[in-house]
C-alpha cells in the first residue's frame, strides 16, 4: 500500500518496512521491463492522487476532469477527517490479484504523467509539520518483499532519484495543497461544512467544474481579482490550480489575498 507523502497518511503503512535515510545517503534501486517483479507493484495498492495528478492525467487522456474521476478514481476521506481524497481504481481481476486501472501488461499506460507517489517510489517523507508542510524527519525507502529493484546495483540519494523521475517541481507544485491538507487535519475545523468540503474537492480536483464555476457564476464579481490574473487562469490550468489553493485559503481560514 503506497499513498501520498507524509504523516497525514503514513499511519496507513505502518506494516510496510520503512527505512530512514538522510536527504544525502545512498540507496540502491532500478525498475525496469524485464525484471522479474515488473508491474507487481502495481497490484493491491493505494494510490492517492495530488491535484497535479490529476490535471496531467486527465490531459493526457484528453478528458475533462469530471469525466476522470468518475471513471478512474474514488472519492475516500482522509483518516479520522472530513478531509476528500482522491484514490485510483483498481481492476477488479477475478482469478488475479486486482491491479491499477492504468496497469497493462507491457506497464503503466499513463507513464508520461504518472502519479507523484508512483514516482517517489520507494521514497518517502517520515512526518508532514502540520503548519508549514515541511518534513521535520528523515526520508524512508519503502521495502516490499516482492521488490527486487533494491538489489540492482544502481545508486541514488534522494534528491537525484526525485530529479531523474521528473518529481522535483511535482512536490514544489503540491506543496500548497499538502499544507491545505495538513492544516486542516490539525486544526479540526468545528465549521467545515459539507460546502466547504465540496468546494476544496471541486478547486482541488474538478478543475474543469472550477473554471465553470470561476467564469460563469457570480465569483468574479464577488471577489476583487484583476484582470492579468482572470485572463491567465483562463488559459494555463497550472495557474488555476494555484489560484484555487489561494481562494480555499480565504474559504477556509479567512486568510491569504482574497478580497470582497
Amino acid at each position: 500500500m503506497r499513498e501520498v507523502e507524509g504523516k497525514v497518511v503514513l499511519d496507513q503503512n505502518e506494516h510496510l518496512n520503512l527505512k530512514p535515510i538522510l536527504e544525502d545517503g545512498k540507496f540502491k534501486f532500478k525498475c525496469y521491463p524485464g525484471i522479474s517483479c515488473f508491474n507487481e507493484c502495481c497490484h493491491e495498492i493505494d494510490v492517492i492522487l495530488t491535484p497535479f495528478d490529476v490535471l496531467r492525467m486527465k490531459n493526457q487522456l484528453g478528458i475533462k476532469s469530471d469525466e476522470f474521476l468518475a471513471k478512474y478514481t474514488h472519492l475516500q476521506k482522509l483518516k479520522g477527517t472530513d478531509i476528500p481524497l482522491v484514490k485510483l481504481k483498481m481492476h477488479d481481476a477475478e482469478d488475479k490479484k486486482n491491479h491499477c486501472v492504468f496497469l497493462c501488461e507491457k506497464g503503466c499506460t499513463v507513464y508520461e504523467s504518472r502519479p507523484a507517489v508512483c514516482r517517489n517510489y520507494p521514497t518517502g517523507l517520515a512526518t508532514q509539520d502540520p503548519n508549514s508542510g515541511e518534513s521535520s524527519n528523515p526520508f524512508f525507502i519503502i521495502e516490499e518483499k516482492m521488490c527486487q529493484g533494491h538489489f540492482e546495483k544502481e545508486e541514488w540519494t534522494v534528491d537525484s532519484w526525485k530529479k531523474n523521475q521528473g518529481v522535483t517541481e511535482l512536490d514544489e507544485l503540491s506543496k500548497p495543497w499538502m499544507e491545505l491538507v495538513a492544516r486542516l487535519k490539525s486544526c479540526s475545523l468545528k465549521d467545515a461544512s459539507d460546502q466547504k468540503m465540496n468546494f476544496f474537492l471541486m478547486a482541488c480536483f474538478d478543475l474543469d467544474t472550477f473554471s465553470n464555476f470561476v467564469f460563469n457564476s457570480s465569483f468574479l464579481q464577488k471577489f476583487k481579482i484583476d484582470e492579468e490574473t482572470t485572463q491567465k487562469i483562463k488559459t494555463d490550468e497550472e495557474a488555476l490550480l494555484k489560484f484555487g489553493f489561494e481562494w480555499l485559503k480565504f474559504v477556509l481560514f479567512k486568510e491569504g489575498s482574497f478580497q470582497t
